[in-house]
């Protein structure tokens, strides 16, 4: 190829006094033919043109008009980056998008692309009870008082032996006691209270006061024999008629149901009603036979 251009170019040199607007004859090949190399010259020194083309300068162009300092610039036009002939179309800049070109700026202005970071979201409200629904009720601290009518039974102490007592000999006070529920009503809401034991205060009638387990077993169930001490017993020193009273102190909740379970502050304390001992003085005698056989012999009748 670059032979047949040195050709084409021996051609045009050949001819340097033609008029500038001279057309050559051409008969074999077309311009465009030899521009494309499609044309040789058959082993000659010359080519033969097959049509007429126009050499010399070109006519001078249209006097342009002066560009007015005041209108815009004139749009550059944007091309593929790879033609030398149009300018490319410069880089975006980085994080640019779709999205018009906006970007982000951090606190020291620096770009950083369009998703910004945005306020953290409010806190969801708590939701509006749906019509119809309840309202919560407003429950205050629970006391003592406010379930003074749902306080369990008191229980009667059982008395050993046989509900007296003897001089100078154990009486044994047993007591049962155990968790219940109450049913009713409190500040207008239907309630459950439970009642747990949590000591007793056993009063002996004679002065002697003391605090114990809720529970106190009796003889048989902590398997002793009778007239043995035990936890709850107690001696007189004197014979008489004393009356003994047990109170049992519970610690209780209040279930309101859906509004849940609230404690009571302090203890609730059943007291017990006082149940009439008789204390006996024992006495030994040699005798010849019982009181039954013989009521009037000594130590048979009344000691009182």
């Amino acid at each position: 190829m670059l032979g047949r251009v040195a050709i084409l170019v021996a051609v045009v040199v050949a001819s340097p006094f033609a008029d500038s607007h001279e057309f050559r004859p051409t008969k074999e090949c077309s311009v465009e033919e030899t521009r494309a190399g499609l044309c040789d010259g058959g082993g000659e020194d010359h080519l033969d043109i097959g049509d007429d083309e126009e050499y010399g300068p070109p006519p001078n162009p249209a006097p342009q008009p002066a560009p007015d300092p005041g209108a815009p610039a004139p749009p550059v036009p944007i091309g593929d980056p790879g033609d030398p002939q149009v300018p490319g179309q410069p880089d975006s800049p980085p994080g640019a998008d779709d999205n018009g070109g906006w970007q982000c700026l951090d606190p020291g202005e620096v770009p950083v692309g369009n998703e910004c970071a945005t306020d953290p979201p409010p806190e969801p409200e708590e939701p509006a009870p749906e019509p119809g629904s309840p309202a919560v009720p407003d429950i205050p601290p629970i006391v003592v008082e406010d379930i003074a009518s749902f306080a369990p039974q008191p229980t009667p102490p059982v008395i050993e032996p046989h509900g007296i007592a003897i001089m100078r000999a154990p009486m044994n006070v047993a007591v049962s006691t155990s968790t219940h529920t109450v049913g009713g009503e409190l500040f207008g809401l239907p309630v459950w209270v439970t009642f747990s034991p949590e000591f007793a205060t056993i009063d002996y009638g004679d002065g002697t006061v003391i605090d114990v387990s809720a529970s106190a077993p009796t003889w048989d169930e902590l398997g002793q024999e009778q007239l043995t001490p035990t936890a709850t017993s107690h001696t007189y020193g004197q014979r008489g008629l004393v009356t003994v009273t047990v109170d049992v102190a519970y610690s209780a909740t209040v279930d309101f149901g859906q509004w849940g379970v609230f404690p009571v502050n302090g203890y609730i304390v059943s007291p017990g009603d006082g149940v009439a001992v008789r204390v006996y003085e024992k006495q030994s005698y040699l005798v010849d036979g019982t009181c039954e056989e013989d009521p009037t012999s000594p130590g048979c009748g009344s000691v009182f």
